[in-house]
């Protein structure tokens, strides 16, 4: 996610943070509520980056809040405000969520809850119910104005990164096949194996961006448009991810059977054009899958003895390239 994206996100998320403020705090008060800033902490603590986010932390928020005033409000009128029958209230209130099964994040709204009820209920007998109602107008109003105005929206977020993955891609392509023809040289091929291993951060964070796209979607009113094109998203990511899968795995083998020495230049030009052929299956814009299968751009042609040990080959090479590796390892920490 580019830093102009980042900001116009945030920038969002502080403009509906202060809007959902004003309004909770205004509602709070209008409903009767002796302690109003309430409604804004919810809200405050409520409004995440996605609408799903905002709506599980809301009801974490309420379920806590629900334990600890129950919990509070049945034991603590017998007992005096100090730092051990706190520390035995929220004892009491986290076993009963962690009894009900619920989450770290309900655990902590209960510790929270107790805390504040249990001293401030001393002080104010109003401070119980305003906390249960101010709590549910905060997540409400926080939840409704993340929902109706400006709902988050990663798809063109998605989307750059994407692009951005595949034109790395391809064009790594066209550099290991380039490599390949011009002789397999050793520090070369090294440096491309380096490229493989940033495009695979470039990968994860294109997944990542497809995931956050993907919840952002949730309990959007307007998404029928960006679930489609998020569709097609996950498809290419399909694409793209056994792309990357082959040629971080081709480049290694061709380092491996170029320091063998037994590769011919013939050998080194078939493997060249073959990987040439398939760059364009990952091209940023194209993708001609669609268009034709992908089988015919198979260019090598092996003997049917060697096609036969083929998969016996592969495990080979796959099993002595982790072997080499786990060597490696063991030399580098002793």
């Amino acid at each position: 996610m580019t830093h102009n994206m980042q900001l116009e996100n945030k920038t969002l998320l502080i403009l509906k943070m202060a809007l959902a403020s004003a309004l909770s705090w205004e509602i709070a008060k209008f409903m009767g509520s002796h302690h109003p800033y309430l409604a804004p902490i919810t809200v405050i603590l409520c409004l995440q980056t996605t609408i799903n986010r905002s709506i599980r932390f809301s009801f974490h928020r309420i379920v806590g809040t629900m334990i600890g005033i129950s919990v509070t409000v049945l034991i603590a009128p017998h007992l005096q405000v100090n730092g051990w029958t706190i520390g035995t209230l929220i004892l009491i209130g986290c076993f009963v969520a962690t009894w009900l099964k619920r989450d770290a994040t309900t655990i902590h709204q209960v510790a929270l809850t107790v805390l504040l009820v249990f001293d401030l209920g001393h002080k104010s007998g109003y401070y119980p119910i305003d906390r249960f109602r101010d709590t549910l107008i905060g997540a409400f109003v926080a939840v409704i104005v993340h929902m109706f105005i400006y709902p988050p929206n990663f798809t063109n977020q998605a989307s750059k990164s994407i692009h951005h993955f595949a034109t790395h891609l391809t064009t790594t392509f066209s550099r290991v096949s380039d490599w390949a023809e011009s002789g397999l040289e050793k520090q070369a091929g090294y440096t491309l194996q380096t490229e493989t291993k940033q495009l695979l951060k470039e990968l994860h964070q294109a997944n990542s961006l497809i995931q956050d796209a993907s919840e952002s979607l949730q309990y959007n009113p307007f998404t029928k448009k960006s679930k489609k094109n998020l569709q097609n998203y996950q498809q290419r990511m399909d694409y793209l991810t056994q792309g990357y899968a082959y040629l971080s795995n081709i480049v290694g083998t061709l380092i491996a059977w170029s320091e063998s020495g037994t590769i011919t230049p013939d050998q080194q030009s078939i493997w060249a054009a073959q990987v040439k052929a398939l760059a364009p299956f990952f091209h940023a814009k194209e993708n001609p899958v669609v268009l034709y299968p992908p089988s015919e751009t198979l260019k090598v042609m092996i003997s049917s003895n060697l096609e036969q040990q083929r998969f016996h080959v592969s495990l080979y090479h796959e099993t002595k390239s982790l072997l080499k590796k786990l060597d490696q390892l063991s030399k580098n920490e002793g």
